[in-house]
């Protein structure tokens, strides 16, 4: 009698556990670009009709799991991942045509960029790379989930881990914001900026736990399949660099710790990808692939595996079973907000950042216009990051979460130069924003070698895209200026000059900046060889002038589309004040036109003109050769009162760094005036090559004259007036 009784209770035991059902788990392991692979891997697994009732992953697997989590199929993910451009969010470099008119002042610089502490000693960064496109990226395609606070109720149960960097302990993210958990398990140490959450910071998953099949046994799970991406260790021919030593210190601890908790997966898939490193972030689609071939080749072993879980009665390897479906809308992209909240604020009031991003409380926003804000945001040079974290409150309405970092006011750049015109200078710049007052800037460059000079530049804005300013610019500089006869040397002077210029402004968002200003300078020549006259020693100059300037190009320095303008007009009326009379104007406009993705026609019409003769017709000509002018010259080769050049040309750019150009540029220059009188005109046809690295870029270009002569022109580095707007 007991027996029978022992007997139906087994039976009835055994009835209630098929009803019910186990449950599996898909554990995602971190592993940089090869983690791509996940998608190659779940492609099979959905053919198969394997589907997982809970989901943990560490790092790029986390970010793959969630997207699985919320419903997406793995063709879904995988056009997802290929429509993104990795490299471009990793970089936080402003784009030259984002920023506002008011930031265009000046010319590009910078080697290397420290931000300076309260002692004013360089601060060295945490990481390369600071991710704020990466923030605002997750923010858009995670955004949906905001509705949910707990990770349980997403479409299938998620989970994701971190790794404390002051503790070194696992944290595990069930519940919150599920794009600070998944920024948070994602950040790769010295790579991607460790990522603050509740005032802990957090470094990726994967050096705590890179493979959480535990996690999944605490959440329900009672198989787990282990997808297994992360690199192996380097032998020592593949440890070549600071990349791969540091890829290799990061790996060992990952390896050690995954190889702990194997015990926890029932079936293990390591796909075969010995030719990919975690960071071919351009491989993707062959990363996919290779994961989904490798799944193939061992398709007997996850039949097998299947048919065992038929046996176990899991409900994940029925073929009409379904993963968990929730009321969850992953599509959902229009949030009410009630009401803003700013995190991290030191120096900027709520207000202020409010201004910054155009976002405000009780309006309705889409993810894009939330996203634009915060880019708009930073692309005022004011913060490090800035990203949104919706809340849900009630009845459809949000939290809108700013999560920012302030720039530091205090900024210190190397700025090293090299032309085949100015030859090697030894640069810095010292940047003080809003720090003697608020919404001011200052500017403070020294500069040795070629050219030694001293500028100082101080604007106080009022306003933040439109609004007025005031300037002060005092300089000095010395320099030697090479003068020419019939395109030959003939002697040498060296000039001391230092002045200032005092202006009020205007500036209009994105549009034109204009300002009326004073200028006084003095000058002191003294020739070191000479078959001329002697020229003044000594000179005073002063006056006032006018000038305009708007820029709407992609970039300062490889342009291939918009526009650029500036008009400088000069006065010096009063002997009293001047040693020479004279009224001057010099006007350059740029125009460039993409005709495709790799190609743009660019044109450029560079005038100037004195509108009476100066006292001395050897003062202040302007001088026209050069890389900046006609390239068909060396800089002090020709210099006229009146000039125009005019230039036609196409530019290449076949990928992203490198660019080729190559067009025509005619000259005509005079003593006395241009219009009216026919003037011969002069060509040149060049040709060049450039390198737009973001510490250093490389131009090259050859000018071949009328007379045949070439002229070559090389720089390295940003040798650009940083302040050519500023000066008279």
């Amino acid at each position: 009698m007991n027996a029978r009784i022992s007997i139906i209770v087994l039976i009835l035991i055994s009835f209630c556990s098929f009803l019910s059902g186990k449950k599996l788990g898909y554990a995602f392991s971190g592993g940089g670009a090869r983690g791509f692979a996940h998608i190659g891997v779940l492609k099979v697994l959905e053919e198969e009709g394997i589907k997982p009732d809970y989901i943990a992953g560490s790092s790029i697997g986390a970010i793959i799991g969630a997207f699985y989590a919320m419903g997406y199929s793995a063709a879904e993910i995988e056009d997802i991942c290929l429509s993104l451009d990795w490299e471009f969010l990793a970089k936080d470099v402003h784009s030259r045509e984002d920023l506002y008119i008011g930031q265009k002042r000046w010319a590009p610089y910078g080697n290397a960029v420290f931000e300076l502490n309260d002692k004013w000693v360089p601060r060295l960064p945490s990481s390369v790379y600071m991710g704020n496109r990466i923030n605002l990226e997750m923010f858009k395609f995670f955004a949906s989930a905001s509705r949910v606070s707990s990770f349980d109720d997403l479409p299938i149960p998620f989970a994701c881990n971190a790794t404390n960097l002051l503790t070194g302990e696992a944290k595990t993210f069930r519940s919150g914001s599920l794009m600070q958990a998944l920024r948070a398990s994602m950040s790769i140490p010295s790579l991607v900026k460790p990522f603050e959450i509740d005032e802990n910071v957090y470094i990726d998953g994967g050096v705590s736990q890179n493979l959480p099949g535990d996690l999944l046994h605490e959440m329900g799970a009672d198989t787990v399949i282990g997808l297994k991406v992360n690199s192996t260790l380097r032998t020592s021919d593949n440890l070549n660099n600071l990349i791969e030593v540091l890829d290799q210190t990061i790996n060992i601890g990952i390896t050690r710790n995954l190889n702990d908790r194997l015990e926890c997966i029932d079936l293990l898939i390591e796909p075969e990808l010995n030719s990919h490193s975690a960071t071919d972030f351009r491989d993707i689609r062959a990363i996919i692939a290779a994961g989904e071939k490798s799944t193939r080749d061992n398709i007997a072993v996850i039949r097998a595996f299947k048919a065992k879980m038929l046996l176990e009665s899991h409900d994940s390897a029925k073929e009409d079973s379904k993963p968990l479906q929730k009321d969850f809308n992953r599509y959902l992209d229009t949030f009410h907000i009630e009401s803003i909240q700013v995190h991290g604020k030191q120096f900027l009031s709520k207000a202020k950042v409010e201004e910054y991003t155009d976002l405000h409380s009780n309006r309705e926003y889409t993810t894009s216009e939330i996203i634009t804000g915060c880019q708009k945001a930073w692309n005022s040079q004011a913060f490090n990051t800035i990203y949104p974290v919706l809340e849900y409150s009630s009845s459809n309405n949000y939290i809108l979460h700013l999560h920012i970092k302030e720039r530091e006011r205090k900024q210190a750049a190397i700025n090293n130069t090299y032309n085949s015109e100015d030859k090697l200078c030894a640069g810095a710049v010292l940047l003080l924003n809003n720090y003697l007052l608020k919404n001011s800037k200052l500017l403070v460059e020294v500069k040795l070698g070629g050219k030694n000079e001293l500028n100082l530049d101080y604007v106080k804005n009022y306003g933040e895209e439109w609004g007025a300013y005031y300037r002060i610019f005092p300089y000095i500089n010395d320099k030697t200026i090479y003068n020419y006869k019939d395109h030959h040397k003939t002697n040498s002077v060296n000039s001391l000059e230092w002045g200032m210029t005092s202006g009020l402004g205007f500036f209009a968002k994105d549009l034109v900046i204009g300002e009326i200003f004073l200028f006084s300078s003095q000058t002191r020549l003294d020739e070191e060889i000479s078959e001329t006259p002697s020229l003044p020693r000594h000179n005073i100059v002063s006056g006032f002038g006018v000038k305009g300037y708007h820029e709407s190009l992609d970039s300062y320095i490889f342009p291939t589309k918009g526009s650029r303008i500036m008009a400088k007009f000069n006065f010096a009326r009063s002997v009293s004040i001047s040693d020479y009379i004279f009224s001057n104007l010099q006007m350059k406009s740029e125009l460039y036109l993409p005709l495709s993705k790799c190609f743009s026609v660019g044109g450029s019409i560079d005038y100037g003109t004195h509108f009476n003769e100066a006292d001395d017709k050897g003062y202040d000509h302007f001088v026209i050769g050069g890389a900046d002018g006609f390239m068909g010259y060396s800089r002090n080769e020709v210099s006229a009162s009146h000039y125009q050049i005019t230039s036609l040309g196409l530019t290449s750019t076949p990928c992203k760094r490198w660019v080729f150009h190559a067009g025509i540029q005619g000259l005509r220059f005079s003593e006395s005036e241009l219009w009216g009188v026919e003037k011969n005109w002069e060509y040149c046809g060049f040709a060049g090559i450039g390198y737009a690295s973001a510490i250093m870029p490389v131009r090259l270009n050859l000018a071949v004259n009328e007379a045949g002569k070439i002229n070559s022109l090389f720089s390295v580095g940003y040798d650009f007036d940083i302040f050519k707007f500023s000066r008279r």
